[in-house]
């Protein structure tokens, strides 16, 4: 069977580092339920959808002892990472295709939804999703980092 991307391909890469910010922001959220939740419970929702996820991460972090603004930032990077990861699944369950644009004359690789028609992501897309994720990594384990530096004490 012919190989379909070249592992030293720019999409490889790109979708590489887009499932590896993902999969670090999927542990925040896990992190939180299994510090937030007995283990018994968490067990149970270990399983459910990110989405379903940040929604009850959202929910926890609203009760939190801590001030509200860092309530807020942590909360609205986990509604980023929510709308985000709508593109990520595009990208992590459809295939990399040739596509031939109205107007074009050349085909061009893109990721093109087997579901919508419409939904068809281009390498500059894919480049420009990464950045954000994987800033978007960065923000929303330093803002639930954040929810907790009231509680530590200076060392004297």
């Amino acid at each position: 069977m012919a190989r379909m991307v070249d592992p030293d391909h720019e999409w490889a890469t790109l979708v590489g580092r887009l499932l590896i910010a993902f999969a670090a922001m999927e542990s925040v959220t896990h992190h939180c339920l299994k510090e937030w939740l007995n283990e018994s419970v968490y067990r149970h929702l270990a399983k459910m959808r990110f989405s379903q996820r940040i929604d009850l991460v959202i929910d926890l972090a609203k009760e939190k002892q801590s001030p509200p603004e860092k309530i807020e930032i942590f909360i609205s990077n986990l509604k980023k990472a929510r709308k985000l990861a709508e593109k990520r699944n595009a990208v992590a369950h459809n295939p990399l295709v040739l596509c031939l644009f109205q107007g074009e004359e050349e085909f061009k690789e893109a990721i093109a939804s087997d579901k919508k028609e419409d939904e068809v992501i281009q390498l500059s897309e894919l480049q420009q999703m990464v950045i954000e994720a994987e800033a978007l990594e960065e923000e929303l384990s330093d803002s639930k980092v954040r929810l907790r530096e009231h509680e530590w004490k200076p060392l004297s």
